[in-house]
């Protein structure tokens, strides 16, 4: 069912977008500006890894997902009741970083206040789904999984490189002040929408919202496999990419723009391609053939490993197809499980399905370690692309099992 006539497609995508990109900017403040700003002022490296602490409430998010879908109104919208005072308290919390950072406070302060905000911007993330899923039904979920894409990807840059470099300038205060505005700004468009808007397509439920009611669903272990499977590969290898090139002779530099091109790839060409092939071809054919192209591209990296010396132009061609490609499947993956998210508790079906591939995220990055000090390298980026070969056979037969099951919603 398309958006209700009472919202223009234009508006709910700008709302959706701008809500993606807010979703993005403290991910980028924890894991690209921020290590670098400490570091800049003399922080010990072992207290800069405690940064890392803030991703929790994106892994954690399942618990409380059932209570956003269980409120039923506000005098804003059953979404933007949740959503426009987690922005503000974003927006407050960015003020407090930067003053407690300008007053020199301690970094266990800075990184609390950080966790906080992630935690309310994951909330706000659980309503935000919910509400795409409500408002767009059908093809309109493409592109609304390109802006989810594309927009957190946006996001972490304007939190990362923007930010650093009005950091440089203008020090803690204007630092912050950026994701302050851009989260602010993101409020306008969501009062812009009627507070009816989305409900008409909810049906009301038979029972509260709760996991249970997720794992219960027909094809609910096929989809959360799916769900485990599809980035791990990536992940594998991903998170040994910036060892691996620093071993290979490049500079921190160097390495900040592999990955910075990564990021831009993924934001700007991977989502955008991936919501128009999406749109055309169907988001289970788009997901299989993107995420297989996706394991091959690992490759790349694996006759890089072994040629012994990478030069930084091999580097970002290897980052540009694997982030163009990994873009479109996280597209077309995401896109199917809004499809099969139930509207009655569509916020939190999507959550699981997202901190279910969170969680194995983070064993793939512990395994890749491991596999890398035992196999080296070209060893691991080897293995990494076999493992993602072997992924998407399962989730093709996974999703050809999910089509013929009864309850399910076409992929």
């Amino acid at each position: 069912m398309a958006a209700p006539r009472s919202v223009s497609p234009a508006l709910a995508f700008i709302t959706i977008g701008a809500l993606y990109i807010t979703q993005g900017l403290p991910m980028g403040l924890a894991f690209m500006a921020l290590p670098a700003m400490l570091r800049s002022l003399g922080y010990s490296t072992e207290s800069i890894g405690m940064v890392g602490v803030v991703i929790l409430p994106w892994a954690l998010k399942f618990l409380w997902a059932p209570l956003v879908d269980r409120a039923q109104g506000g005098c804003l919208g059953r979404r933007q009741s949740w959503i426009v005072p987690a922005q503000i308290i974003v927006v407050l919390l960015y003020a407090l970083i930067a003053l407690s950072a300008a007053a020199n406070a301690s970094i266990l302060i800075v990184i609390g206040l950080l966790l906080i905000a992630n935690t309310v911007s994951a909330t706000q993330d659980i309503a935000t789904d919910g509400w795409a899923v409500e408002l767009m039904r059908g093809p309109e979920l493409a592109w609304a999984n390109g802006l989810q894409v594309g927009g957190f990807a946006l996001g972490m840059l304007i939190g990362g490189a923007a930010t650093l470099a009005v950091f440089e300038e203008g020090g803690w205060l204007s630092a912050f002040g950026l994701p302050g505005l851009v989260t602010a700004a993101s409020i306008v468009p969501v009062l812009m929408i009627p507070r009816e808007a989305g409900q008409k397509v909810v049906a009301r439920p038979l029972a509260r919202p709760g996991l249970l009611r997720t794992v219960r669903r027909p094809g609910a272990m096929l989809m959360l496999s799916v769900a485990a499977l599809f980035h791990f590969a990536e992940s594998m290898a991903g998170s040994m990419l910036g060892p691996f090139l620093i071993d290979s002779g490049l500079s921190l530099r160097d390495v900040g723009i592999v990955t910075g091109t990564g990021v831009t790839c993924t934001a700007v060409l991977g989502a955008g391609l991936g919501g128009a092939l999406t749109h055309r071809f169907g988001a289970a054919r788009t997901a299989i053939v993107s995420g297989a192209l996706t394991a091959l591209s690992l490759l790349f990296w694996f006759l890089l490993a072994m040629e012994g010396s990478v030069s930084l132009g091999g580097a970002i061609s290897a980052m540009l197809v694997g982030g163009i490609t990994g873009g479109v499947a996280y597209v077309a993956f995401f896109t199917i499980f809004m499809q099969w998210a139930s509207p009655d508790q569509a916020g939190t079906d999507f959550t699981v399905l997202q901190c279910t591939e969170s969680w194995t995220n983070i064993v793939a990055a512990i395994l890749a370690g491991q596999m890398a000090a035992l196999i080296g390298f070209p060893g691991l980026f080897l293995a990494a692309s076999l493992a993602g070969i072997i992924a998407m056979a399962w989730i093709a037969f996974a999703l050809v099992c999910q089509t013929g099951t009864s309850a399910a919603k076409p992929i």
